[in-house]
């Protein structure tokens, strides 16, 4: 069989990238979750899932800025607060037995918090709907307004979001867009879109940080990662091609063809699914 019986990894692999990155996501929880199925070494591990992240969230965030949804004023503080703590965090030692459950649990209460921010959003106007008629004061209302809005887009608060949740990715070794997003989601920061291009962003770069955070850990060279990489799974550059052709199809699917609630069920679906199979094992 292709690749030594090993043909199935490259499959899920490609599936990964195709729906994660239709949902603005690198997919790097799901890569972990089969890497740790096959009991691929805990120091190579992260490396390959970083690696993967990369490979499809570069081409959703150059899309993304060609076509101009990166809300860059606002993603900045969050990119700059996370990448410094995801360095950090890739750096820090982590036996298998803590990074499964933390990466586990931490995608669970993702997903649990995307679904309740679309229930409370609907909620929320279903009532606006029905107390329109009703007449509120317009001092509090703008100041209340002023509040959500300056609670959403504060250059502090985001620093400081993206510096917890960098650290997290860097933990566990993913990008943590899959953090990210059902935050943003929840605080209504902006639409689905601009969310779904704000996490790529956010992947992006927090790979790049981890993956330097992973490489520091060992003191390999690359010629030693490349070494380690054939050791403990041989068949990593079909894993490569694989999530590059996945991601590319997957982002013109995020650009082009899905409406922002299908992003929204998307991001909350994969989510969970992430979680409850790492859970699993």
């Amino acid at each position: 069989m292709l690749l030594g019986g090993k043909f199935w990894i490259v499959a899920w692999f490609f599936l990964a990238a195709l729906v994660y990155s239709s949902a603005g996501f690198g997919g790097g929880s799901t890569y972990t979750a089969l890497l740790v199925l096959n009991d691929v070494d805990h120091r190579v591990l992260p490396m390959l899932s970083l690696a993967c992240n990369l490979l499809v969230v570069s081409g959703a965030c150059l899309r993304f800025a060609t076509q101009r949804q990166i809300p860059w004023s606002r993603s900045i503080p969050l990119v700059v607060g996370s990448i410094p703590l995801a360095w950090v965090g890739g750096s820090i030692p982590l036996d298998r037995e803590v990074f499964v459950p933390l990466l586990s649990g931490t995608l669970i209460v993702a997903g649990v918090l995307l679904l309740i921010g679309r229930s409370k959003e609907r909620s929320d106007e279903t009532s606006s709907r029905e107390n329109q008629p009703e007449k509120v004061s317009l001092a509090n209302q703008t100041g209340s307004s002023r509040m959500n809005s300056w609670w959403r887009s504060g250059v502090i608060w985001q620093a400081s979001l993206g510096a917890g949740l960098g650290l997290l990715a860097g933990l566990v070794g993913i990008g943590g867009g899959i953090f990210l997003s059902p935050v943003l989601h929840l605080t209504r920061w902006s639409h689905a879109r601009d969310i779904a291009a704000t996490s790529s962003l956010f992947i992006l770069v927090n790979s790049v940080a981890g993956l330097v955070g992973q490489t520091s850990k060992h003191a390999w060279s690359l010629s030693e990662i490349a070494t380690e990489f054939q050791t403990h799974a041989p068949w990593w550059p079909w894993l490569f091609v694989s999530v590059l052709i996945g991601g590319q199809i997957g982002n013109r699917a995020a650009s082009s063809w899905l409406s922002q609630l299908t992003l929204r069920r998307i991001t909350a679906v994969i989510v969970l699914a992430a979680g409850i199979r790492l859970g699993w094992m």
